[in-house]
């Protein structure tokens, strides 16, 4: 499943984000809870919690929301319409 990240280049990800972060941001950005996501990926929610916590430092942000949508103006992540 692509769980809607974008296909990106080593040169488009300059915030060195891994595909967890990416994952669990786009499953964040459709709305999913920390539960669901790790129900969904078959890993704990510490995991998701941790993920989610490496992407908002790497990219500057002061919460998840904020790094979601950093994410998706910076085209690393998609949304489901």
């Amino acid at each position: 499943m692509s769980y809607g990240l974008k296909q990106t280049s080593s040169t488009t990800n300059t915030f060195d984000l891994n595909r967890l972060e990416m994952i669990g941001l786009t499953l964040a950005a459709n709305g999913l809870a920390d539960a669901e996501i790790a129900s969904r990926l078959s890993v704990s929610e510490a995991d998701v919690d941790a993920a989610l916590a490496g992407a908002v430092q790497k990219l500057g942000a002061r919460n998840r929301l904020q790094a979601v949508a950093i994410a998706i103006r910076k085209g690393l992540i998609g949304i489901e319409v």
